[in-house]
């Protein structure tokens, strides 16, 4: 006979189990098994820009491509400092939001549309997901974390394990940037919460191919600030055959004051000049030397300078989006494979939420979206042959229809 004090006990902590948000459970479950976010424990530190030269980046690809332990902390400071600048920045966010901004769907396996799944995608934290996978293009092996979700059960946000605190290697993530111990995260609890994207060893990613492009590019506007900052106010020449203190004095005031004043009186053979020594072509020299770094940038992220080039003739630039267009569809068949072969079964098993997304796949929803003017092309095409549904037609359009109008021709009396 059953102990009736353990049943009740055991209902009553059912209904408490029913109640609590899932969230707490998920937590309450990894404490009780002495696992929690390895992104909670590690000991970041502040992130110092400074100059970084050919030397750096030899001495970064040197030290992240070692076999038994590599060290990405050095590689990843150049990395962050080629994020600065501007038109790499630009090339590589044009890359991204074109997946981001891609429409999909999710399909059962007959290819049969599941609109009603599409919502679980529609937050910041799928946004994130898509960028950290395209950004293992360019930044080399990606590590992210899936763990946090909110008191509904479905997932709130995802971390990316900066490159310089986990070791793909080994498998583990590190505490502090050059440990050679860690938290595993490919095997027991807490592989069901990381998504590694890229291979384990010598994936660099294309920051290592234009780094030097880029350090050419930052030394050549570092130049060219100094050649302003020393020639871009002209300097101003005296001539005197004076040699007495008292006027040498008089003159050395006189050019301090000559700025604000704008003008200067000499006496006898007393000469003021001011020399042109910026020409134009100092000017092309450096701005010769960024538009080419911009142009080399452009060709390898985008195929081509036509999509970031302020001129460009039309045929030339519509083989260049062609060219882009490729890389495009790339990015989108990595995150597809990333998404169905990864991200799905790891949100089946991380939330009850997602149970419905087992069997599912991820598509990319490539048919043209009906516009409504292509949707009134059609309705009047239609309209001749068959009889359309007004209230479709409100719907899609957002005009009210309020009767058949009468299409007759109208017949007037003849004049007498």
């Amino acid at each position: 006979m059953r102990n009736p004090i353990k049943n009740i006990y055991r209902s009553i902590g059912n209904y408490f189990i029913k109640k609590a948000p899932y969230t707490d459970l998920v937590l309450a479950v990894a404490k009780g098994r002495g696992t929690s976010a390895p992104s909670d424990i590690i000991n970041h530190q502040a992130k110092i820009l400074r100059v970084e030269t050919l030397k750096d980046w030899k001495m970064g690809v040197m030290l992240a491509t070692n076999p038994e332990n590599p060290e990405k902390a050095k590689l990843r400071a150049l990395y962050d400092s080629l994020e600065q600048d501007n038109h790499l920045g630009s090339t590589i966010e044009t890359r991204i939001a074109k997946t981001q901004q891609s429409p999909f769907k999710i399909v059962n396996q007959k290819g049969e549309r599941i609109d009603e799944l599409k919502a679980l995608f529609e937050g910041v934290w799928f946004q994130d997901f898509i960028k950290y996978v395209l950004m293992s293009k360019f930044q080399g092996t990606t590590l992210i974390e899936l763990f946090h979700l909110d008191e509904n059960g479905e997932l709130s946000e995802v971390t990316e394990i900066g490159q310089a605190y986990f070791n793909p290697v080994k498998g583990i993530i590190l505490k502090e940037a050059g440990d050679v111990n860690g938290t595993p995260y490919k095997e027991g609890n807490l592989a069901n919460y990381y998504i590694q994207i890229g291979k384990d060893y010598n994936d660099l990613g294309l920051y290592a191919l234009v780094a030097p492009i880029v350090l050419a590019k930052k030394l050549g506007l570092g130049s060219w600030l100094d050649f302003i900052e020393k020639y871009g106010v002209p300097p101003l020449f005296i001539t005197t055959d004076r040699e007495d203190d008292t006027r040498l004095m008089e003159l050395f005031e006189m050019a301090t004051n000559f700025r604000r004043n704008a003008f200067m009186v000499g006496r006898g053979q007393e000469k003021f000049e001011v020399p042109n020594i910026t020409t134009h072509s100092s000017n092309d020299v450096f701005d010769g030397l960024i538009k080419r770094a911009d142009n080399e940038i452009s060709k390898r992220f985008l195929g081509g300078t036509g999509l970031t080039d302020e001129k460009g003739f039309v045929g030339s630039v519509e083989v260049q989006f062609e060219l882009a267009n490729y890389r495009f569809e790339s990015d989108k068949l990595l995150v597809k494979h990333i998404i169905n072969k990864k991200l799905f079964p790891l949100l089946v098993k991380l939330s009850p939420v997602y149970s419905k997304l087992n069997g599912l796949r991820f598509e990319w929803d490539d048919d043209e979206p009906m516009t409504t003017e292509k949707f009134l092309q059609s309705v009047q095409t239609l309209g001749y042959h068959f009889e359309l549904d007004p209230e479709q037609v409100e719907n899609i359009t957002g005009v009210k229809i309020l009767g058949v109008k009468n299409n007759q021709t109208p017949v007037f009396p003849e004049k007498k």
